[in-house]
């Protein structure tokens, strides 16, 4: 058989281990000195996009516009992020959320944390949505044994080419289906098998998967089966 999609599996620790990566500016922060350490598994660099698997020891940054779009999936630590007029948002693992590129906020991390990413630095348009006012937390919590397929989109970025939704599916089987963005998909419940014209790859709950913007791959999922997916239509 051809080989008709290229399907990563996101290992929380990366393919070879996790490697340090630039220092942060120290002066730059309210306190502490990280050490951070990442793997990028795809970037497209001119473009602003990558996405990844970074861990970190505490720091607290300085209140201000967040650089990028992102998506992050928490696998260890705990954080809170300060917004200016006070409020606190925690965030534990287990949890994923999305800080709109722009939006004014603090990340502050008292200890060691391990995420999921994806990053999008890109122009910033006019645009006018609720999740582009806020840090968005998608609720995760679902009904089990569903066997309907439901999409929520709790994010969508100014340019429209980054959203992050919450799935639900049946037992379905899909022969063929071509990715429309790249994207970053977590198995929230139930069990997701991907198919690549060689062997299947089975994500159960708590595997990452990625597929690339054009793949084409089977898909099958096991009823009540729940996904986060992350992605972003690069154009083309």
């Amino acid at each position: 058989m051809t080989k008709t999609a290229n399907i990563l599996h996101f290992d929380p620790k990366g393919p070879n281990g996790l490697e340090e990566w630039e220092q942060m500016d120290y002066a730059s922060l309210v306190s502490g000195e990280p050490v951070q350490r990442g793997h990028l598994y795809h970037e497209i660099e001119d473009q602003g996009y990558m996405v990844g698997v970074w861990d970190c020891t505490a720091f607290t940054e300085q209140m201000a516009p967040y650089t990028v779009d992102e998506y992050m999936l928490f696998l260890e630590g705990e954080l809170t992020m300060v917004l200016p007029d006070g409020a606190e948002i925690e965030i534990k693992a287990g949890d994923a959320f999305v800080i709109p590129k722009g939006f004014e906020c603090q990340w502050k991390q008292t200890g060691f944390v391990h995420k999921i990413f994806m990053i999008l630095d890109g122009d910033v348009p006019q645009a006018e949505n609720a999740s582009l006012r806020r840090i968005t937390v998608p609720d995760l919590a679902g009904p089990s044994g569903a066997d309907v397929s439901t999409t929520r989109t709790d994010f969508l970025n100014a340019a429209g080419n980054m959203r992050v939704e919450v799935q639900t599916h049946g037992a379905v089987a899909q022969t063929q289906r071509t990715s429309a963005a790249h994207e970053l998909i977590t198995v929230l419940e139930g069990s997701l098998q991907l198919f690549d014209g060689e062997s299947p790859h089975v994500f159960e709950r708590g595997d990452t998967a990625y597929l690339h913007q054009g793949d084409t791959a089977g898909w099958n999922t096991a009823a009540g089966t729940r996904l986060i997916v992350a992605s972003y239509n690069s154009g083309g």
